[in-house]
């Protein structure tokens, strides 16, 4: 299977023209299980040169936003336990990513991972690598 990101079975390989983010599922090749979410760019601020800031269109500006990859494309999750796993295995053949759902903005991006987290009730599960939800619910604290 190629290492790209699944999305309604087509295989994504470049940033998508729609959306902030998305909710995805990393299934290792023992069927363990991983949700998160991820943006497809982030802001990057710079401060403006002498020179820039002399320039019509930045006077008042002392810096300049842009938006920058997040390198979505070559993202395994932010678990250590798992990121763990693909690195004594040697790497991350037999793994699938899906796409689970596209959001416009980060609000809705964290409320939804939210909602399937707790659908999903990764935190009573065995077969998953979610150890937490918002990092205030922690696996094995919930009675």
């Amino acid at each position: 299977m190629e290492e790209c990101w699944y999305f309604k079975n087509d295989c994504l390989m470049e940033t998508p023209s729609i959306g902030y983010g998305f909710i995805y599922l990393i299934i290792d090749d023992n069927g363990k299980k991983y949700w998160g979410k991820k943006a497809f760019t982030h802001r990057q601020k710079r401060m403006l040169s002498k020179k820039a800031k002399l320039l019509p269109e930045n006077k008042g500006k002392r810096i300049t936003v842009s938006q920058k990859d997040s390198g979505w494309l070559n993202y395994w999750g932010s678990c250590k336990p798992l990121l763990s796993y693909i690195k004594e295995r040697g790497g991350t053949h037999g793994f699938q990513r899906w796409i689970l759902k596209i959001c416009d903005d980060k609000q809705s991006l964290a409320y939804w991972e939210m909602v399937i987290l707790v659908q999903e009730e990764v935190l009573f599960r065995n077969d998953t690598w979610n150890g937490n939800i918002l990092a205030k619910f922690f696996k094995g604290k919930i009675k």
